[in-house]
């Protein structure tokens, strides 16, 4: 018989988000003592995204900040008072689009899901390439103490004719009145649930066209954010003639326009956030008021 001392971090961290609707099973690196041995170091033990796979983890950049660190009184209880037994931590990270010309943005791991924190200003691009950032008012969603999760992020070939729009989520869908040839000027239409929202103009096909001539943006007051760029679709030509007319998307961004508040104080079942330091990127959380009894677990191995 083996007796382990452990904390179910699973079901604490689906405890922990207000998302959970349904239950999950995940495994994770056991804490504890078995036949005396323990892997806690000082009474506490930290998960992360290479012990816990719940945690969000982008393989391709090596992105995954999350942590989570527990620490065990003599009353083998996590304290609900400082220092307190449970801290959750997480940091943004810099990541290109995929179309990278448009530069960068900050995406962070929440409670196990993929945010977008804000835009980031990549000093290797010229400002003026960074659509999504120059064209926003508030590019910092963490600053404002909110996230935003990231709906679409691609860099493949589109094309767009006046009877199939582009298809965008939330539903939004960016379709085209006219296309200018002689101009190089697409007039461009955004509608959500069949309404029109939005009128603008790119100039994809025009000479010495910029990044900034063939992308489209639309942006929103979120939340107390003003003027965030919530979709970007770069179009890589248009043509127009007797019989056709189309235009190639080669990139489109879009994140949701439902905002998650992450403000000092905002709960989060047991969890409720200690500090937002938007400029560093981190979000501290912990069980302040709300202690977490552990229990005994004897398991037969």
């Amino acid at each position: 018989m083996k007796m382990i001392f452990a904390l179910a971090v699973a079901a604490l961290l689906l405890a922990l988000s207000a998302h959970a609707a349904e239950k999950l099973e995940l495994k994770s690196e056991v804490a504890g003592t078995i036949n005396g041995v323990s892997n806690l170091a000082d009474d506490s033990f930290t998960w992360n995204p290479q012990n816990f796979p719940g945690f969000y983890y982008d393989p391709k950049k090596d992105i995954g900040t999350e942590e989570l660190k527990i620490s065990i009184t003599d009353e083998n209880d996590l304290s609900g008072d400082a220092p307190y037994g449970v801290v959750y931590t997480t940091k943004a990270s810099q990541s290109s689009f995929r179309r990278s010309e448009l530069g960068s943005y900050n995406v962070i791991g929440f409670l196990g899901e993929r945010y977008f924190a804000g835009y980031f200003n990549d000093t290797g691009l010229s400002q003026w390439m960074q659509i999504p950032l120059i064209r926003s008012d508030d590019p910092n969603s963490l600053e404002k103490g909110q996230l935003q999760k990231i709906l679409i992020d691609d860099n493949s070939e589109i094309i767009v004719t006046q009877n199939e729009p582009l298809a965008l989520q939330e539903g939004y869908q960016l379709g085209f009145r006219n296309i200018d040839i002689r101009s190089g000027r697409v007039d461009l239409e955004l509608r959500k649930d069949g309404v029109v929202v939005d009128s603008s103009t790119a100039y994809p096909s025009k000479d010495d066209a910029t990044y900034s001539d063939k992308t489209y943006t639309y942006k929103k007051d979120l939340a107390g954010q003003s003027g965030l760029v919530t979709i970007a679709v770069y179009i890589k030509n248009a043509y127009n003639d007797t019989e056709n007319a189309a235009i190639t998307v080669a990139g489109i961004w879009q994140i949701s326009e439902e905002s998650t508040a992450v403000k000092a104080g905002a709960k989060f079942g047991k969890m409720s956030v200690d500090e937002v330091d938007g400029t560093a990127g981190i979000i501290t959380m912990n069980n302040a008021g709300q202690p977490i009894a552990l229990q005994r677990i004897a398991m037969r191995l």
